[in-house]
């Protein structure tokens, strides 16, 4: 029991030596930071006699509390300098962005419009629908007076024969010579296009989705491997030919929506498929994808332009990591700007949607696209790796900007 007793003694005694020794060094680092304060309070009362300026009035105790004060009297207190502060998104920028995104749902909702004039049936009634001028200028490029090819669409279309270009199948649902380009897989304006062009012509096969979603490949000429070399060539001249047809062909993806067999949308209840199908019927083609491209033209052509005005042109930095610095906030606000102008844009289009009683054919896919790539690209710029760098670029900013001040009124009070 004495031993027992003994080794709880000694355990007592270890830990209070060690609590002694503890508290001994926290006094004696107290001690030392209030020493260093001191020592810093005089030196920065010698700048300020240097310069001019009262004496440091100071009662604090800790490094946080002078840095504070410090702060406060140096002309750049914040976290960016004036010359960071410019690369920063202004009030100026949102007000142009919004204007350009507003001048472009303008031009979506009067220059655009819809493929061609078009009857929807609302409640019973018919609605008659204005299409786009600038669509059907396009439309009568390669068409006679007489509502015939021209000469020249007669020759590709000579020189330019395919044996997957075929029109009827009564074994393919929807199959027919309007809607064969639709649902012929190497009719879309596509690397994917070209890929069962490739396929079918050295096969001698057609594929395509009907519109019930079924895949099929038909057997219409020999298979003939020589034609993998000419293949490409035969596929473009042939795509070039259907482009000036009274149908068109769809915009590159567009066959592929025949897969998508599920929604319900409008009073008929159609599926995505159903969707895809009647707005390629009702002129929502290659051509139409042109007009429709006007609108992010505009955008694009506007954003460039604003900043190509207001960008400063700065003297060529010698370090790479202020040329980068530079070059990362100069894209940021790029494409801030661009996110911003395509928002205001969208919203626009879904208004058109809704002033054409819902008719899918008023929908803008390349500006909803541009839309989802900013998008994207704004949830990029929020978990990209370069935050810390572009945070450590600016705080030397800031310290080289005052003592540069410092460094002035020095200077300027030993001249005196």
């Amino acid at each position: 029991m004495n031993f027992v007793r003994f080794e709880e003694q000694d355990k007592v005694a270890k830990i209070q030596t060690v609590n002694s020794k503890a508290i001994t060094e926290v006094k004696n680092d107290s001690d030392t930071d209030s020493a260093n304060l001191e020592q810093l309070k005089i030196r920065l009362n010698k700048i300020a006699d240097k310069i001019g300026k009262a004496p440091i009035e100071f009662a604090g105790s800790t490094y946080d509390e002078l840095n504070e004060y410090i702060a406060s009297v140096l002309p750049t207190n914040g976290n960016k300098t004036h010359f960071d502060m410019r690369n920063e998104m202004q009030s100026i920028d949102y007000i142009v962005a919004s204007c350009i995104g507003g001048l472009a749902a303008i031009l979506d909702a009067f220059l655009v419009k819809i493929p061609k004039d078009t009857s929807i049936v609302r409640n019973k009634v018919s609605i008659n629908q204005e299409g786009s001028k600038l669509t059907g200028v396009l439309r009568n490029i390669g068409i006679k007076a007489d509502g015939k090819a021209a000469d020249w669409v007669k020759v590709l279309e000579t020189y330019f024969k395919v044996p997957y270009d075929k029109s009827v199948d009564s074994d393919i649902a929807g199959f027919c010579p309007k809607t064969h380009r639709l649902h012929s897989l190497a009719h879309d304006p596509s690397i994917s296009g070209l890929f069962w062009a490739v396929k079918d012509l050295i096969c001698g096969t057609m594929t395509c989705i009907d519109k019930k979603g079924t895949i099929h490949i038909i057997k219409v000429a020999n298979a003939d491997l020589s034609k993998l070399l000419s293949a490409p060539l035969f596929w473009f001249g042939h795509i070039i030919s259907d482009v000036f047809t009274k149908m068109g062909i769809p915009i590159p993806g567009w066959s592929y929506l025949q897969l998508l067999q599920f929604g319900s949308f409008g009073d008929k209840e159609r599926t995505i498929a159903d969707l895809a199908r009647y707005m390629y019927l009702n002129g929502y083609d290659l051509r139409h994808l042109v007009t429709m491209s006007t609108v992010n033209v505009v955008i694009e052509f506007f954003i460039h332009m604003y900043i190509f005005l207001t960008q400063e042109k700065t003297v060529e930095d010698f370090l790479i990591s202020e040329k980068e610095y530079k070059r990362i906030k100069q894209e940021l606000k790029k494409r801030y700007l661009h996110f911003i102008a395509y928002s205001v844009a969208t919203c626009g289009n879904v208004v058109k949607v809704i002033a054409y009683q819902g008719n899918p054919s008023a929908v803008n896919i390349p500006l909803w696209y541009a839309m989802i790539k900013e998008a994207v690209g704004q949830c990029a710029i929020l978990i990209r790796n370069s935050k810390d760098y572009e945070k450590a670029i600016e705080n030397r900013h800031v310290v080289d900007e005052n003592f540069d001040w410092l460094y002035s009124l020095l200077k300027e009070k030993g001249e005196k």
